[in-house]
C-alpha cells in the first residue's frame, strides 16, 4: 500500500492496482497493472503496456495511451509515445509537442529537454528560452 496523498493511497491486490481511502474503502477499483500516487489531483495508472491518468473518482481523465508518463508538476505532465516526449496538461491537451528526446520535469516555469543531442530549455508553451 501507498501513502496516502489526495485522500487516496494505491494497493495492490491479486497483481492489480487501485486506490483507497483513509478507511480502507476501494474508491478507485483494482484494476489496473500499475498506479503512482495522487500529484496535482491526478495519478498515473497503466493498463495493457500503456499510461494514462485517472482523477480521485476514478474517472480517465487523460486517455491510458501513452508509453510512459511522469507525475504533473506545475501543472504539465511529461508524456512518451512512439520513442519521443512531450507534455500534456490536465485535461490531456498536448500543450508541448510530442517530438523531444527526452524532457525534464517542469521547475520554476522551465525545463530541460533534449532534442538531437542538444539541450536546452523551454517554457510553458514549448517556447526555447536562451
Amino acid at each position: 500500500m501507498g501513502c496516502l496523498k489526495d485522500g487516496l493511497a494505491q494497493v495492490k491486490q491479486n497483481g492489480k492496482w487501485g486506490f483507497i481511502d483513509e478507511t480502507g474503502k476501494v474508491v478507485i477499483p483494482i484494476q489496473y497493472d500499475w498506479a503512482w500516487s495522487f500529484s496535482e489531483g491526478l495519478a498515473e495508472v497503466k493498463q495493457n503496456g500503456k499510461w494514462g491518468f485517472v482523477d480521485n473518482t476514478g474517472k480517465v481523465v487523460i486517455p491510458i495511451q501513452y508509453d510512459w508518463t511522469w507525475s504533473f508538476l506545475e501543472g504539465l505532465a511529461q508524456v512518451k509515445q512512439n520513442g519521443k516526449w512531450g507534455f500534456v496538461d490536465k485535461t490531456g491537451k498536448v500543450v508541448i509537442p510530442v517530438q523531444y528526446d527526452y524532457v525534464w520535469v517542469f521547475e520554476n516555469g522551465k525545463a530541460l529537454v533534449q532534442l538531437n543531442d542538444e539541450e536546452f530549455y523551454i517554457d510553458k508553451t514549448g517556447k526555447r528560452l536562451n
